[in-house]
């Protein structure tokens, strides 16, 4: 008998411990997706990533890291970039635990699909360990201020914080841009559904085609192979830790970048640019991410104006639109914000 009391007040003072330290934190999966404008098997990640981003919503954390070919616009050197030790491409990891996957087919190519070999990581919705991000533009739009906060169930652990920018609706008219493709003459019958437009007959059956790419790394706080972000140590339980940094926007003519790297910058459209942010344990897993917009800019201004000429005396609208210079002076200008010789200007 009093062992079985003994049991049952044991069970009574660990039931609040047991609440306490529950999994209650929104789970997110991080998808790294190895890809590049010059791999012409490529196309068959735009299908699997599209699959798995409708599937899962913003459950789904989605960057595409493009190191496949330096002569890529959207390249990101290694050593600017957590090493995903990519295996191929395309390839793609989730939440970094050293399984790598074939973005459309998963673990069998020509057979299996993502949607299988990803079930099992968004089968929890929970995590011990949470990220909550904020991100704004600096002064100029030329960098992002972010923020992040962890909050843990556990005590004790150490935790890293990792930060990217990524950007949608890249493109360009250089041939540099265009995707390439392997499947441009091939029967859209022996491959999945989402690939007809890229095999023969396709709208997009050519060896290389114009495409708008999304989810793309363009910065992380990963600087010559290591994380610039201080690492969060023994963080105790329900407390909170938050930590900064600022993520340069690419420039034309950084150093070992090359002509087609050159062609980005003027290709980011700052209204489509977000932060995600990772948290991971002591040996790089990842334990929860975030992606958040990022506020406090003229999102679509234009920050750099070529100078081939001494003067130009065209009105710009922030939509990259040209007007003649007498437009200012005419009632046929909206009123708006324009640039003028390389300075903002309203029109009343």
């Amino acid at each position: 008998m009093n062992k079985l009391i003994i049991l049952l007040l044991s069970a009574l003072f660990t039931l609040p411990l047991i609440a306490q330290n529950s999994s209650s934190f929104k789970r997110r999966v991080l998808i790294e997706e190895g890809t590049g404008t010059r791999c012409p098997n490529c196309p068959r990640g735009f299908v699997g990533i599209k699959e798995l981003k409708e599937a899962y919503g913003d459950r789904a954390v989605v960057i595409a890291v493009h190191q496949y070919d330096n002569r890529d616009p959207m390249y990101l050197r290694h050593s600017n970039y957590p090493d995903c030790n990519f295996t191929g491409f395309p390839d793609c990891i989730f939440n970094r635990d050293g399984y790598h996957y074939d973005p459309l087919y998963g673990w069998e190519i020509g057979n299996g699909k993502i949607l299988d070999a990803a079930s099992s990581y968004f089968q929890s919705t929970t995590s011990n360990v949470d990220i909550q991000a904020d991100a704004s533009w600096n002064a100029d739009s030329t960098a992002v201020v972010g923020n992040a906060t962890i909050e843990s169930k556990t005590m004790g652990e150490t935790y890293e914080v990792q930060m990217v920018l990524v950007a949608d609706s890249l493109t360009g008219s250089e041939t540099d841009w265009y995707q390439s493709n392997i499947y441009y003459n091939r029967d859209a019958q022996n491959y999945p559904a989402g690939m007809a437009d890229f095999c023969e007959g396709g709208k997009y059956g050519q060896g290389g085609f114009k495409w708008v790419y999304d989810d793309v790394a363009i910065a992380s706080s990963y600087s010559m192979g290591r994380t610039q972000i201080p690492r969060i140590e023994n963080l105790a339980s329900n407390t909170k830790a938050t930590v900064n940094y600022t993520l340069a926007l690419p420039v034309v003519g950084a150093k070992y970048s090359t002509a087609a790297q050159d062609l980005l910058p003027a290709a980011i459209r700052k209204d489509k640019v977000s932060m995600v942010a990772i948290v991971t344990d002591s040996r790089g897993k990842v334990l929860n991410c975030v992606k958040v917009a990022i506020s406090g800019a003229n999102t679509n201004d234009i920050t750099t104006v070529k100078t081939n000429r001494m003067v130009d005396d065209n009105v710009y609208s922030l939509d990259g639109r040209m007007f003649p210079a007498s437009s200012l002076k005419n009632s046929s200008l909206p009123r708006g914000i324009y640039i003028v010789n390389g300075k903002k200007t309203v029109k009343p």
